[in-house]
């Protein structure tokens, strides 16, 4: 059945017929059904939704399409950093380095809630390379190439001084440490707005819609958009478009034809309570006592952070390298949560960590090139853009950090593939290096004025203000409602720092469909909550009903499904 006849039927949006939100994504449909674009973008992360907001802030006609949330794959299960990439100058790729840390710097402006400078100690031990004046020189060569803009900061400690910065550390032949300067982000977030940014500006971004199979013309020879499905609804139809855009990210290989462009690699994060594992708003660099691997431990507010793990993809059942597919459970196991424990008891050898004081675990894949490597750690975080014979671009590749560059050369690739084509209309030139995204505030009396002078405790008010920036005060106007009984002002869990405004606002305003989007994505609820959103769910559904339309049975519908979600990402404490 095609679109249309399933809206005739009453079967095209599964909501309250009157609820905006719903009224708003139909019409969004019929857009996708029935107009010619310049560009579809298949893919939501953060490659994706750079490459939309590029192409359409330049003047085309974009349409993006993502078959689960914006960000719901790799782009939400980083190391949650904005950063050069310091390692990466053992091997000498200095290009990459300079390109990521232009890129820090340029998010520090276009976005400074969500790249937040925190301070590094790396620890230098005698028995162990790098020694700290070579760790040292590598510091000065990291900020030589960041053109010594903030923020850089280099200061060498002895090992008294690591010890008072970082009690606990192990200090055994502790020679000392170099303390210098990255950021931090909200990996999701960061994602999240720049899809509103492009949505903002004209393209039409979907999520839960998937790309079933490419169009191609009558011979075969050149592709013309992709026959979309939409989860909501089963529903069918042809998306036209003159370019297509592969930007599905560690899922491209599987992409309507078998491709081998990716050596797809495991990263495993496990989620510690601060006071079980102290971070003292630092992050330190940490070293496996089994394969001498560098591993984070990271600042996360009341949460600290320890990953990651870098393996090869292998799907249950499936040789190594078999490329992974939509739908495959990446999950941490148990070797993997067992191998960050070991990293951060050698660490810290006095607080004998043990699984249970891992709160969660997160998991997501790198969609590293294929290309000879000694091992996956040294593989290369470059990207590629590979332009096929149909006409087919792709974008394999890359880095967190990088996104906004690697969106705009792939964006210069589709202008030069439409001009080729007979496009003729005028493109603008990119934008979104000086573009600001829609939190960002060029000042703090600014931010303070964002929160309507509310009192809330410094917590709230610094987790609002890192996460939403100027729009926080919209939230903040939300919390003046109730819902079920239940002010919106009050935190979901006493220890952490979300509050039920954000859930009724996120459902409104923030395109979340399901929610897993609103406890993983929108919030962190999943990532940090001791049972992992499951005891608020109920009440953050009958929210949902509010802002999405929901009825009873799918707000039941959708508990049950994060539940599922939340057991299958506690498959490593089988053991």
């Amino acid at each position: 059945m095609t679109f249309e006849a399933r809206q005739q039927t009453g079967q095209a949006v599964p909501r309250a017929a009157t609820n905006e939100r719903a009224s708003q994504r139909a019409r969004s449909l019929l857009a996708l059904a029935n107009e010619q674009f310049d560009v579809l973008v298949v893919g939501g992360g953060a490659t994706g939704v750079g490459i939309a907001r590029d192409a359409v802030t330049r003047g085309l006609r974009v349409a993006l399409v993502e078959a689960q949330d914006f960000a719901s794959e790799t782009s939400s299960h980083s190391s949650k950093l904005i950063h050069g990439g310091l390692r990466y100058l053992q091997y000498g790729d200095l290009r990459l380095v300079f390109e990521a840390l232009t890129e820090r710097r340029r998010l520090m402006r276009t976005a400074p809630h969500l790249c937040r400078p925190v301070e590094f100690i790396f620890p230098t031990y005698r028995s162990l390379a790098p020694r700290l004046r070579t760790l040292g020189a590598g510091i000065a060569l990291y900020n030589a190439l960041a053109l010594w803009r903030a923020p850089v900061g280099g200061q060498r400690l002895n090992a008294r001084e690591v010890l008072e910065r970082v009690p606990g550390l192990y200090d055994n032949d502790l020679e000392g440490a170099q303390a210098y300067v990255d950021c931090q982000t909200n990996d999701a977030r960061l994602v999240l707005e720049a899809a509103l940014d492009a949505s903002s500006a004209g393209a039409l971004l979907l999520t839960r819609i998937r790309a079933v199979r490419l169009a191609r013309n009558r011979a075969g020879t050149r592709v013309r958009g992709a026959c979309v499905e939409d989860a909501l609804t089963g529903a069918q139809f042809d998306v036209r478009a003159t370019v297509v855009v592969n930007a599905t990210g560690p899922f491209s290989d599987t992409f309507d034809r078998g491709r081998k462009n990716l050596r797809p690699t495991l990263g495993v994060h496990a989620v510690f309570r601060e006071t079980r594992l102290p971070h003292g708003n630092r992050a330190i660099v940490l070293r496996s006592p089994r394969d001498g691997r560098l591993v984070f431990l990271l600042p996360a507010g009341q949460r600290t952070i320890v990953g990651t793990t870098d393996t090869d993809w292998s799907p249950t059942g499936s040789p190594v390298g078999s490329p992974p597919r939509l739908g495959d459970a990446i999950v941490a196991q148990a070797s993997d949560v067992d191998y960050l424990l070991e990293v951060a008891n050698h660490a810290f050898p006095s607080l004998a960590l043990n699984a249970g004081d891992v709160i969660s675990a997160y998991a997501g894949l790198r969609p590293l090139v294929a290309a000879p490597a000694h091992g996956v750690s040294e593989t290369s975080r470059e990207h590629e853009i590979l332009v096929e014979r149909d006409g087919l671009v792709t974008i394999v590749g890359g880095k967190l950090t990088t996104f906004r560059r690697m969106a705009e050369e792939v964006t210069d690739v589709v202008c030069d593939q439409l001009r080729m084509l007979g496009f003729e209309s005028a493109i603008a030139p990119c934008s979104t290096a000086i573009r600001p995204l829609w939190g960002a505030v060029d000042s703090q009396a600014a931010a303070q004025a964002s929160l309507g002078n509310v009192e809330l405790a410094a917590d709230v008010e610094e987790h609002l203000r890192a996460t939403y920036g100027r729009r926080a005060g919209a939230v903040v106007t939300a919390m003046k409602e109730s819902v079920g009984g239940v002010s919106l002002s009050e935190r979901l869990y006493p220890d952490l720092p979300y509050i039920w405004a954000e859930i009724l606002y996120a459902a409104r305003t923030e395109e979340a469909t399901d929610l897993e989007d609103l406890l993983r994505r929108r919030t962190c609820v999943f990532r940090d909550a001791a049972d992992q959103g499951v005891g608020v769910a109920e009440q953050a559904s009958r929210i949902i009903e509010i802002g999405l339309g929901w009825s009873p049975q799918q707000s039941t519908d959708a508990i049950e499904r994060y539940r599922v979600t939340v057991a299958r990402s506690r498959a490593w404490q089988a053991r």
